[in-house]
C-alpha cells in the first residue's frame, strides 16, 4: 500500500518497498539520513478532542483539531499518522480496504448518511458522516454543533438506517511506520523512500 505524505510526515510499509535489504537495514539508512520514527496513537488523539473540539459544518482544515466537522476530524487524525485522506467523507470511503461490520478494528473509519449526503450514482448510498472506531466497541465522531466530538456505541452507529460501510487504511498484518522527514528532504509518497534508500546502497557496475 502506497501512502501520500502529509506535511513532514509519511507512513510507510518498508516490507512492501521491494528493497534488496532487510527492513531493519532500510530503517537504519533512513534514520542515518535524518528521518525519525514517531509513535502516533489515533484513538488517544481522538479521545483528546472529546469535550475540547467544537463542531462546525464545513470547518476549514487549518482549524483542526480545535474546530472540525466529521470528515475534517478523520482527515486530521490520519494526517498525524502521515496518511493523506481527501476532504469529504464520501471521498474518504473510496480509499482503503472495505471491511465488514463484524471485522471492524481500532482505527477503521465507519461511514453513514448525514445531514447532507453525497453520492456518485446511487442516492440510496449517499455518504455524509464518518467516525473512527476505537476497538473498544465505540466510535468517536464529530457529531454536531451541540455535542461536538463524542464517543458513542459502535453498534448503534452500525445499526442506524443510513450505515454506509467501513474502510481500513492501516493493514493489521504488517508494520506501518510513521516517519518524520528532515527539512531538506522532499517526500510526497511512501514510494519516494524506496529511491532514497536505494541511492545509499553500493552501486552496481556493469
Amino acid at each position: 500500500m502506497e501512502y501520500r505524505a502529509v506535511g513532514n510526515r509519511c507512513a510507510v510499509i518498508l516490507s512492501e518497498l521491494g528493497l534488496p535489504i532487510s527492513d531493519e537495514e532500510a530503517l537504519a539508512i533512513l534514520i542515518q539520513k535524518g528521518f525519525r520514527v514517531i509513535e502516533v496513537d489515533l484513538i488517544a488523539l481522538a479521545r483528546g478532542c472529546i469535550g475540547i473540539s467544537s463542531h462546525r459544518r464545513g470547518a476549514a482544515l487549518h482549524e483542526a483539531p480545535g474546530v472540525v466537522d466529521c470528515s475534517s476530524f478523520g482527515k486530521w487524525l490520519y494526517a498525524q499518522r502521515g496518511i493523506w485522506l481527501p476532504r469529504r467523507s464520501i471521498q474518504q470511503r473510496e480509499l482503503g480496504v472495505s471491511t465488514s461490520p463484524g471485522d471492524i478494528v481500532r482505527g477503521d473509519l465507519v461511514f453513514a448518511s448525514g445531514y447532507i449526503s453525497y453520492y456518485y450514482d446511487n442516492p440510496l448510498d449517499g455518504v455524509g458522516h464518518a467516525g473512527i472506531a476505537t476497538g473498544d466497541g465505540t466510535v468517536i465522531q464529530a457529531l454536531n454543533k451541540d455535542k461536538g466530538v463524542i464517543e458513542s456505541s459502535l453498534d448503534a452507529f452500525i445499526d442506524r438506517v443510513g450505515f454506509r460501510g467501513v474502510r481500513r487504511y492501516i493493514p493489521q498484518d504488517v508494520e506501518v511506520l510513521t516517519l518524520e522527514t528532515p527539512p531538506h528532504r522532499g517526500v510526497e509518497t511512501s514510494d519516494d523512500l524506496r529511491w532514497i534508500i536505494l541511492q545509499s546502497l553500493p552501486k552496481i557496475v556493469e
